[in-house]
């Protein structure tokens, strides 16, 4: 589908409306047009995701994102003036001006645990390259200012009084010429003290100077980036692997993701397959339990049959089936139109003060079908977190894709149900 979405860049004029779903880089744009998306995310791993080499080009409606930093890799550039209608990026940009100037966003504020029923403030410091705004639909909080000056901006956010046991979630947008989202959580109880202007994000203003110094001396890296990437392009228009041609597992049969990696099993979904974690090796006896939570459109879990683990072993529809073995059956055909995605996730059962995946080698999650192993994923860099969003399968278009995630949490499930909207005592 990503050779599709290139050929489409490239046969087009005028505007070029992008199909929704997710999808693969590099991209290159060589000829004036519109850009167009429909639900439509551009990405790629440590390398860069979209190239512009042509002026009277415009992108619209996009979300482009840049897995991996890396110090030359970009989630766009551009050798040309570019018109940007709603775009949302992750990663830095080059050929954007004063937008290149701006520090890869923090993307997690976290408020930690703050008083109930009283109102709670927070500092935390945003760099916007221009005149810009914050936005934000969390109904509970205030941004101050809103509108932001280019440079270094202070920002008090304040919470109102929300009852003990509230988790607080959702996102800030800065809007300048691209659109940068970050994520705000927190949790509100009783025995907590009052937050008063807690310093909760700083910007390093050594690594906006260095910015700055890059865009200086950028264009003639700029002009290697932009026909590495025509060639990146080419190649894999015209040299796709076997097993991506066929969509079938690579040597050995199975497919090993990395992480962020994000892959079609629609090959697969017309029967049942099972989940399951193992390691290499573990430092000591550690109890490590499987869970699934199936998620509507907004990212939450309606009810609490749709989160199967050890003490809720199937749902009503059949899709998920919690096995003695602590493997997760899953059978897509009987997934209900309104959940869009089922995470995958492992956490240490009462860990104690030293339980971590620190002391778990080489974790994975395999996907098996038949009793034959299909598809695998090894979680690295991993430390202090005693829960790891292992994988995601979601709805793209009418099928299904996995996404493999390798996100760890220090502060255990608890948090992560109070994320997908569930409350555990």
């Amino acid at each position: 589908m990503e050779k599709i979405i290139q050929q489409k860049i490239d046969s087009g004029n005028g505007i070029i409306i992008l199909p929704p779903g997710e999808y693969q880089g590099p991209f290159f744009i060589n000829h004036p047009c519109t850009v167009e998306g429909n639900g439509t995310t551009l990405w790629n791993r440590g390398e860069t995701v979209l190239v512009v080499a042509s002026a009277g080009v415009t992108l619209k409606n996009l979300r482009v994102e840049l897995i991996d930093r890396a110090a030359d890799a970009y989630s766009v550039c551009s050798s040309e003036k570019v018109s940007v209608e709603n775009v949302e990026i992750i990663g830095n940009t080059s050929g954007f001006g004063n937008e290149d100037t701006v520090p890869d966003v923090n993307r997690q504020l976290k408020l930690g645990r703050f008083s109930a029923d009283k109102k709670n403030t927070f500092i935390f410091e945003v760099y916007s390259p221009g005149v810009s705004t914050l936005e934000t639909d969390i109904r509970d909080i205030n941004l101050e200012p809103s509108d932001l000056m280019p440079g270094i901006n202070r920002i008090r956010l304040t919470v109102s009084s929300i009852p003990s046991g509230t988790f607080l979630f959702g996102d800030i947008i800065m809007r300048s010429e691209f659109n940068r989202r970050f994520y705000i959580q927190g949790a509100a109880y009783n025995s907590e003290n009052t937050a008063n202007d807690m310093l909760i994000g700083t910007v390093d203003s050594e690594e906006i100077e260095n910015l700055k110094k890059r865009v200086s001396v950028m264009e003639s890296e700029r002009k290697e980036l932009i026909q590495s990437v025509r060639v990146k392009v080419s190649d894999k228009e015209h040299t796709v692997s076997e097993h991506q041609q066929q969509n079938i597992p690579g040597p050995g049969g199975v497919y090993i993701l990395s992480r962020g990696e994000r892959i079609s099993i629609d090959k697969y979904s017309g029967d049942k397959i099972k989940i399951h974690m193992g390691y290499k090796s573990v430092a000591h006896d550690i109890d490590i339990d499987p869970y699934a939570f199936m998620l509507g459109a907004d990212g939450i879990t309606s009810c609490d049959d749709d989160f199967v683990f050890f003490g809720n072993r199937d749902t009503v529809s059949g899709a998920l089936v919690f096995n003695e073995d602590k493997s997760i059956e899953a059978d897509l055909k009987k997934v209900p139109d309104h959940i869009k995605k089922i995470s995958f996730v492992y956490s240490i059962y009462k860990p104690g003060p030293l339980d971590n995946f620190s002391k778990v080698n080489e974790p994975f999650i395999s996907v098996l079908q038949n009793d034959r192993e299909i598809i695998r994923y090894t979680a690295t860099e991993l430390f202090a977190e005693t829960t790891i969003i292992f994988m995601e399968i979601y709805k793209h278009g009418s099928g299904w894709k996995i996404n493999a995630i390798g996100q760890g949490y220090k502060e255990g499930l608890k948090r992560l149900c109070a994320g997908y909207g569930l409350i555990v005592s």
